[in-house]
This record gives C-alpha cells, sequence and structure tokens, in this order.
C-alpha cells in the first residue's frame, strides 16, 4: 500500500498503522428465518474439524470441515429457560472461553420480552460444558443492569461478547440499552464465573458485574470482540449506521477507531424489508477458531439483502489478513471485487455476497481489490455496483451513473485510483455482443466483448 505522510507510529499503537484485506465474501447458512441473531462461535474440535454456535433465542451446534462448512445439519445447545427466569425468553450464546479443559460459555439472556412494544430485560449469564458444546450447565448471572426492569422499553444490560485479554483477566464487551452505549467488564482467567465480574467505573475494575453503575466506553465502538495477538490490543467490531468500523485498544478501555471502513454501505435500517441491505453481528474468528486472532482471520456476519425482510437472514463469511505498518498508512484497507455467474453465463462483479431471488451464482473469479475510503494522496474515482435484478447482470459504473447505464444502484462498490500506481491495475468495463455489460482486468476483455471504457485502476 501507499504510505500516507507522517512520522513512525505504532510503537504502542495507532489506528494509522492498521492495515486490512478482505476476500470475496462466502454465505455459509440461508436463508433462514431464525439465525444467525448474534455473533457466531467456532471451535476446532480434537479431531481436526470445526464446531460452530449460532442463536436465536435457542443456540444451535452445526459441525463442518472448515469454518467456511457449517451449513449442515444442527442440533439445539441451549433453550429459553423456564417462565419469570432471567433467559424466559431466550438464550443466546455469544462466545466461547477455553479454560483448561473445560468450555465456558457466555450467554446473553432476555426476560419479560414484549418486542411489539420495545420491550425486553437483558442480561448475561455464564455455563460450562464438558463435551466441546453440546451440552451447558448454566451457572447463573453475571452481568445485569442497574435500573431494572422498564416497561415499554429494553433494559439491562447485554449483547456481550468477551475476549483473553493475555493479562490474566477475561474482558466483555457489552451494549446498555437504555443510553446506548458499550461498557465493559472483566473476570478472573480461570475463574470467570458469578459473582467474579467487576464492571469498569471510568477509573478501575470497581463496579460489581451484577447490578453496578458501569462506566460507558468513550467512543461507543461496538460489542464484538476479538484479541489481536500481534500487537496485543483488544478489537471491537461495530456495526455503525452507515459502515462496518474496526477499532483498537492496548489498556482495554481506551479505543481508536480506523478512520475506514471495513465494509461501507448505504444505511443499515433494522425496518425491514428496506431498500437497503443490513449488516450485523460481526465477529472476528481466528483461522483455528475462537477469537485470538494474529494475521489471518475469518469475518462473520449476519447478512439481509435489500427488499429482504427478517425471514431471509444469511450467515456470511469473508477470509481477512491484518497488519500492522512501521508508518501511517493510505488507503488502509482493501476489499476483494470478485465476478459471479450463473449457469447461464450471466455474470454480476461485485464486492458483496451474490444473493438475489431468482438467480444462483457460483464464484468465476477475482478482478482485484477496492478501496474501501479515498486515499489521501492520490486522485481516486468512486465506483456504485449497478445491478438488474430481473436480469441479474450485474457491473460497475462512476457513482451515481447507474440508472443512465440501464440498471438500478445496488451498492458503493468503493474506490479505484484514477492513474496507474505501483501493484495495481486497469479495471475495464466492456460490452458483449448483446449489449450485456461486464467488468474485466484485461484490456482484451477476455475476448468475450469489446472495451468500452477505462474505470480506474485496483490493487493487484
Amino acid at each position: 500500500m501507499i504510505g500516507a505522510p507522517g512520522a513512525a507510529c505504532c510503537t504502542d499503537l495507532c489506528s494509522t498503522c492498521i492495515e486490512l484485506k478482505l476476500e470475496h465474501p462466502i454465505v455459509v447458512r440461508g436463508p433462514s428465518q431464525n439465525e444467525p441473531d448474534a455473533p457466531v462461535s467456532i471451535i476446532q474440535l480434537p479431531n481436526g474439524t470445526f464446531r460452530g454456535f449460532a442463536a436465536n433465542a435457542e443456540t444451535i451446534a452445526i459441525d463442518g470441515k472448515t469454518p467456511l462448512d457449517l451449513g449442515g445439519a444442527s442440533k439445539v445447545v441451549l433453550k429459553p429457560g423456564p417462565k419469570n427466569s432471567p433467559s424466559e425468553c431466550g438464550q443466546w450464546l455469544t462466545t466461547l472461553m477455553p479454560v483448561r479443559d473445560l468450555l465456558y460459555g457466555m450467554i446473553h439472556d432476555e426476560q419479560h420480552c414484549n418486542y411489539n412494544a420495545g420491550e425486553t430485560h437483558k442480561s448475561m449469564s455464564i455455563a460450562v460444558s464438558h463435551d466441546e458444546g453440546l451440552t451447558w450447565k448454566v451457572l447463573g448471572q453475571i452481568i445485569t443492569g442497574d435500573e431494572g426492569d422498564v416497561p415499554n422499553a429494553p433494559s439491562g444490560i447485554g449483547d456481550c461478547t468477551a475476549v483473553d485479554g493475555h493479562d490474566g483477566y477475561w474482558y466483555a464487551y457489552c451494549l446498555r440499552p437504555r443510553d446506548w452505549k458499550n461498557i465493559a467488564a472483566r473476570a478472573p482467567h480461570d475463574a470467570p464465573t458469578p459473582g467474579k465480574w467487576m464492571e469498569w467505573d471510568g477509573v478501575g475494575w470497581h463496579e460489581p458485574g451484577l447490578g453496578g453503575m458501569a462506566a460507558p466506553l468513550i467512543p461507543t465502538a461496538g460489542m464484538s470482540a476479538a484479541y489481536w495477538t500481534g500487537i496485543g490490543a483488544v478489537i471491537l467490531l461495530n456495526a455503525a449506521d452507515t459502515s462496518l468500523q474496526l477499532s483498537v485498544s492496548k489498556n482495554k478501555v481506551d479505543f481508536d477507531t480506523l478512520p475506514e471502513p471495513l465494509i461501507p454501505y448505504d444505511t443499515g435500517t433494522w425496518k425491514r424489508p428496506a431498500l437497503t441491505e443490513l449488516y450485523a453481528y460481526p465477529a472476528m474468528i481466528a483461522d483455528k477458531g475462537l477469537n485470538n486472532i494474529s494475521h489471518k482471520f475469518f469475518l462473520a456476519y449476519m447478512y439481509i439483502p435489500p427488499g429482504q425482510d427478517f425471514t431471509q437472514r444469511y450467515l456470511v463469511m469473508q477470509e481477512g489478513r491484518i497488519d500492522r505498518s512501521p508508518v501511517p498508512r493510505s488507503p488502509q484497507v482493501r476489499t476483494a471485487l470478485a465476478r459471479w455467474v450463473t449457469p447461464q453465463r450471466v455474470t454480476w462483479t461485485t464486492r458483496g455476497p451474490a444473493i438475489s431471488a431468482g438467480h444462483s451464482y457460483t464464484y468465476d473469479r477475482g478482478l482485484g481489490y477496492l478501496m474501501t475510503a479515498a486515499p489521501d494522496d492520490s486522485d481516486s474515482v468512486e465506483l456504485d455496483e449497478c445491478f438488474s435484478p430481473q436480469t441479474g447482470v450485474g457491473f460497475l459504473a462512476e457513482a451515481g451513473k447507474c440508472p443512465p447505464e440501464g440498471s438500478a444502484r445496488r451498492r458503493t462498490a468503493g474506490y479505484v485510483f484514477r492513474h496507474h500506481q505501483s501493484g495495481t491495475m486497469a479495471l475495464i468495463g466492456c460490452v458483449k455482443k448483446d449489449g450485456t455489460r461486464f467488468v474485466s482486468n484485461r484490456p482484451d476483455c477476455e475476448n468475450a466483448g469489446t472495451r468500452e471504457r477505462l474505470l480506474g485502476f485496483a490493487f493487484q
């Protein structure tokens, strides 16, 4: 990547020194009306295969040969608790926490749920398993709110995920619905059990997890946590209004957000169906499972396509790489541009999931990597993805020019350089004999059409 002006950073930590690269999205599960409704957790089993956990009131376990192979049969491993219990509305497993030969599970609970009125009371419990998560014993609550139930509104504390802080503690990052702030709590690594969790009060870890007065983390950085072993920092993912953001912290409480998004998108509204797509419940998963990230990782999230409601949930994953540079970088994030094809040889060039009703796509080839934000010191071009739901054809055009090209705008694709840079290649807008547009990274349009225009230059 191209270095931005500035002195060397990163002897401690700086957000502008981080570089990320994402490969093309892969649909792992879906469509489903149930899961995922929480961040997905994955462990590697003793035989080398993997077990994933996805939740929506019930938590299911799914086994597969790889983390991307979790589309098979599922088994329910956690169900809603008894009437009037903290988990009467459901138990969502959000994090797997190995301690010696035990597997602890952090569980999001809900009680007094009247979702039509917007009311539910959230809390967190801890459970333990002796058989790699197929059966669980709930030990009790570990994190609760301080305000009690609130009529016609969400209350309590929930949606927590946890990481091994590699300093003798587990750290949990949660959402407090009353002010929509993030809070943090921690417990001893060898005993993440009820009564052991203490909340951050703005100075230290002095407030009890059960009913304590936690201080909000500033800025709001999300609840989906991972630990980056390469630099000894906590990562938080946040599905914000218009992008998926990544933040980092060395001290576990002061977070710095990357200037560039991992995934840009239009407004991610929860009022479905909507014209825009929805990304939610992100998770960073190590290539061997759990959430201790070194270099390679999997980015997982729930995805709902434009025009669809919550009956059309997909679990999507992307392979990724994360690195630290000795100097600030711009651009920081590269995301794969891929071409997908139907059995009828209809093509769709996209950086997003290739999901559209009435069409079935398989991966054809990669076309390079786009930037998710304009670079600081080079001329760039913003590209939109143009798509026709009727024909299934998708291609790229300069931002704002999809309708004149005969298709509707699907999403922002990202940015390319206007002029050639080291390590880049040309993206060409091509036209077939029948007038169908497609994108190629070859100047001869792969002998499948004629060159119409130069779109810009993408990373190789």
